[in-house]
């Protein structure tokens, strides 16, 4: 088996299931520059069977599709079960914009490998791919569910709180694909979290249209932060969501505020998960801040 450091797609063959030409473009293009030797772009469920029948594809990437494009769900749980799939074992990943921990268990009840929120960045698919690739998980074939095992012989990497006990490993003693893991998870948190410095910057006193962006962007910040398992990063977006929630779209809505809360959100995303009680300590001042603030506007 191929390690991570070799890691060599030349020779594999990448499926994207898309019904926006545009994001299959860009995931195919992204496949592309990654070095794989084949990737192939369908629009539907019909014609990513006919793909998945003919091309034998190394890995999947498929977006949420339940509508006149088929319905994906039920494309993955094909594969994974039929007999005239040449490898059900085919690593597949779920793209898409939804974040409901209901639709992640979902995707994972119907053999789904990953799932990962758009957009992502090359960085994030070029490091979740090559793992999976490289270190995949155990097929389980059983009378209620067949994929990939979804139990985790491994060490619970969404736990980043300190090491009490004498045998845990310390950081360094991590294994290679453990701590790649570590930094897909990082990358996906500074990526959200620039979602938001982006959205913030332009936010003005009175802005309703903008303000609501900003608070979409937190939202996605706060799932991606729940699916990634940082709860120190859901704390400090989750007060960032109260502030806004109790100012509302009005000129109520102090920017400044919103930007140094930003700005802390950036601190957070960047900081090393080894570091649990600064992390700890920064989304506490979050806290303390939106308290501090809002009595003001009570009081004003």
């Amino acid at each position: 088996m191929q390690g991570v450091d070799q890691f060599d797609p030349s020779n594999l063959t990448a499926l994207v299931l898309d019904e926006n030409h545009y994001e299959r473009g860009i995931s195919v293009d992204q496949l592309r520059a990654m070095g794989f030797g084949r990737a192939i772009g369908t629009a539907n469920t019909m014609e990513a069977w006919e793909a998945v029948r003919l091309c034998n594809p190394d890995v999947i990437l498929m977006d949420w599709i339940d509508g006149t494009g088929g319905d994906g769900l039920e494309f993955a749980r094909r594969i994974r079960k039929s007999e005239e799939t040449l490898n059900r074992a085919v690593p597949m990943f779920m793209l898409t914009t939804r974040g409901a921990a209901a639709d992640v268990e979902l995707a994972r009840r119907a053999g789904i490998d990953g799932y990962l929120r758009k957009p992502i960045s090359a960085l994030a698919l070029q490091q979740r791919v090559k793992t999976v690739i490289s270190h995949p998980q155990p097929f389980v074939v059983t009378a209620s569910y067949v994929g990939p095992c979804r139990r985790r012989p491994r060490p619970d990497l969404n736990y980043l709180g300190p090491l009490r006990r004498l045998d845990d490993k310390a950081p360094e003693q991590l294994v290679k694909g453990e701590a790649e893991i570590l930094d897909l998870k990082a990358e996906l948190a500074r990526a959200s979290v620039a979602a938001l410095e982006v959205a913030a910057k332009t936010l003005q006193p009175g802005d309703s249209v903008q303000a609501r962006v900003v608070y979409r962007a937190v939202q996605e910040l706060i799932d991606v932060g729940e699916q990634i398992g940082d709860q120190s990063l859901v704390l400090g977006a989750g007060e960032m969501a109260r502030y806004l929630q109790a100012q509302g779209a009005t000129d109520r809505l102090d920017p400044e505020v919103v930007r140094t809360h930003v700005a802390a959100l950036h601190q957070l995303a960047h900081l090393p998960h080894a570091l649990c009680e600064e992390r700890q300590r920064v989304a506490a001042s979050l806290k303390r801040m939106v308290d501090k603030k809002l009595k003001q506007a009570d009081a004003a």
